[in-house]
Formats: C-alpha cells, structure tokens, sequence
C-alpha cells in the first residue's frame, strides 16, 4: 500500500492514522459540499448559523478521521457509521488534533499551519468565533 501512517496519540491512548486516498479526498470534497449546501440560508439569526457551522467543523473533522481510520478496519465498516462512532466516544478535542494530523500527513494542510501543542489547538469557542465570519 502506498499510504503514510503515522500514530495518533490522544490521552495516552495510540492509534495508526492513514493519509486519505486519492478517491477519499474526491469523496471529501462532495461531502464538504453538501454538508454546506444544508446550512440553514439568509435571514437565519447570529446564533443559529454560528452553532450550525460549529457542528459542521466537527461533523467535518469525524467524517476525515473516519475515512483515515477506514484503512485499519478489518471488515470494512460503513464510513458514516464510524463517522457516528467517532463523535459518539471521542472529545471535540481530540477530533481535531486527528482531523489536522491526517490532512497534514495527506498534503492537504502544510506543517507550518497545523497547531504545534494543545495550547495551540482552537478551543471550541475560537471555532465558534472564526466560523462565524466565515459565510
């Protein structure tokens, strides 16, 4: 197989992460789509976008660490079903410092941009913030 690994450590706990695949990141994109094209539209008051478009972020981050975690699974699960299973036992957090190392290992984010320790990893409410800028 042709796809970087690397090991995800998150409260002293170690899984092997994998870089999307080629089709992966054609799926993601379609994903990303469509999950915006259900933001809720114009006249939708400050509150109710800023929570819409943190709950995408993190429905975002779980949908990239589960096609990653996709490539370890043996029997091939569903990928919305462990997408499902991430949100359900994982911690905001720890969904994206995941999120980050896959694209990062990927190519799709440089090193220089991924947060470099806990301190730097946006707290939910700095998410909340910068995605409510974002239209």
């Amino acid at each position: 197989m042709f796809l970087k690994t690397e090991l995800f450590e998150f409260n002293g706990e170690k899984i092997p992460l994998f870089e999307l695949s080629a089709l992966q990141r054609v799926e993601l994109l379609h994903y990303l789509a469509a999950q915006e094209h259900a933001l809720p539209k114009q006249g939708t008051d400050e509150q109710t976008l800023s929570a819409a478009l943190v709950e995408l972020n993190i429905r975002a981050g779980a949908m990239v660490v589960a096609m990653s975690l996709w490539h370890s699974e043996t029997p091939k699960r569903n990928l919305k079903d462990l997408q499902q299973e991430i949100m359900s036992t994982w911690p905001v957090q720890a969904i994206g410092k995941a999120d980050t190392q896959v694209k990062v290992l990927s190519g799709m984010l440089a090193e220089a941009q991924a947060p470099t320790s806990e301190a730097d990893t946006p707290s939910e409410s700095a998410i909340k913030e910068e995605t409510a800028e974002k239209p």
